[in-house]
């Protein structure tokens, strides 16, 4: 059962990524009539109870040894979250043409490579995957709420783009290479006294890709970046409006779905049937079949994972030394807690700066991280961490790496 329970959890979050815009400033200077390549990068993956020292043992192969459980088990909360992040995208602005004959617009190429991974999950939850049911006794296990969803993409869009203000609206073509989601409404893993057989109410559902293809589904997606110019203290501000990813792919190719009903309470297999068999899903017993749990093939439509954000920018045109920048930003159509950030940023020459941030929510609780940036005439270079203990520390609960890059020509 730990094992089942690891799959439907684990497996997918430790070997996928996120994409995610980091929690630093957005900068905002005067070349918006420039052309301009624009690269990002960005890896992040934290949680609020599983620490650096697990997660990398996790994912990247090594002993699970019984005192990193009891230490990780130790951090644990009724309810926790752990989320991977990670992308690369690369934009072309023509900033210098005209699109139309006002002299209002341009126009923008852009593309990438995202991955995304979240799960929210029990406490029991995590008991049950690396202690098994040995340590329930006669208790009932709860897995009520236990969320898993992620998907590996890419996209390539065109877009418009507003000479005077920067505003942009860019139309993307969306390939999934894997895609899965799961949800516990109703879990309950209960054990008989004399600990010879187990039963299980569940109510739930998991679906996820297979295969090797490269396209699994193809959809498209909206990005949108609206910016206004407004009075803020006694001088003025701008803030970022941005909706990322907002549309829906078609997995083409079949799914597998797995799908329980918790009007039925299951109490049909004994702990020797499972130890003994040593085939869970053999002719003569099937797991699935003393669940009364349903498989099938699919194809359906499934959302990109979106979100939306609200930023106050940093000038660069400003001849202030120390400015600030917050926001808050919203995954709507994925099981992940709204993030709020706010930060300082310090430029100790024109061209050298230093940002420090705290964020709080997302997969962790809260975090705090440090970028330092050069911002020439013709190139710009940003690198930081979303997560500076992370960055130090075993002991930290994340760890976070971010490049950006400019050129203007």
């Amino acid at each position: 059962m730990n094992k089942l329970f690891f799959a439907v959890i684990f497996i997918f979050t430790a070997g996928n990524s996120l994409f995610s815009q980091s929690t630093f400033p957005v900068f905002r200077d005067s070349l918006l009539q420039s052309n301009r390549l624009l690269i990002n990068g960005n890896f992040d993956a934290t949680g609020t109870s599983m620490k650096k020292e697990f997660v990398n043992t996790l994912a990247f192969g090594g002993y699970i040894d019984s005192e990193m459980k009891d230490r990780t088990l130790k951090s644990h909360r009724a309810n926790n979250r752990f989320g991977t992040f990670g992308s690369g995208e690369i934009t072309y602005v023509s900033g210098a043409t005209n699109l139309f004959k006002s002299g209002k617009y341009s126009w923008l190429v852009k593309g990438g490579y995202y991955l995304v991974g979240n799960v929210n999950y029990t406490k029991d939850a995590f008991k049950l995957t690396f202690y098994g049911n040995s340590y329930l006794g006669a208790d009932t296990a709860n897995l009520t709420g236990t969320r898993i969803s992620g998907m590996q993409f890419q996209k390539a869009g065109f877009g418009f783009y507003h000479k005077k203000t920067g505003s942009s609206l860019t139309l993307n073509v969306v390939n999934v290479q894997n895609q899965f989601g799961g949800y516990i409404r109703t879990g309950k893993l209960s054990q008989d006294p004399n600990l010879d057989s187990i039963s299980l109410r569940l109510n739930g559902d998991m679906t996820y890709s297979k295969g090797k293809e490269f396209s699994k589904g193809l959809g498209f997606v909206v990005d949108f970046d609206f910016y206004l110019k407004v009075p803020w203290l006694k001088d003025s501000a701008t803030f970022q409006f941005s909706i990322q990813n907002l549309g829906a792919a078609y997995m083409f190719e079949p799914q597998t779905q797995y799908s329980a009903d918790s009007t039925y309470r299951y109490s049909g297999f004994t702990l020797d049937q499972i130890k003994n068999n040593g085939n869970l899903f053999g002719d003569d017993f099937s797991l699935l079949d003393s669940l009364n749990i349903e498989k099938k093939e699919v194809k359906r439509w499934v959302m990109v994972p979106a979100y939306i954000q609200i930023m106050k920018l940093v000038d660069l045109e400003s001849a202030k030394k120390l400015q600030s920048f917050f926001g808050i930003r919203f995954y709507p159509t994925i099981g992940i807690v709204p993030t709020g950030f706010v930060g300082l940023f310090y430029r100790f020459v024109p061209r050298v700066s230093v940002s420090a941030n705290a964020a709080f929510g997302g997969s962790s609780i809260v975090r705090g991280g440090l970028m330092l940036g050069y911002h020439g005439n013709k190139v710009g270079v940003q690198l930081g961490t979303d997560d500076i203990y992370g960055l130090v520390s075993k002991k930290g609960y994340g760890q976070s790496a971010l490049i950006r890059l400019s050129w203007v020509f």
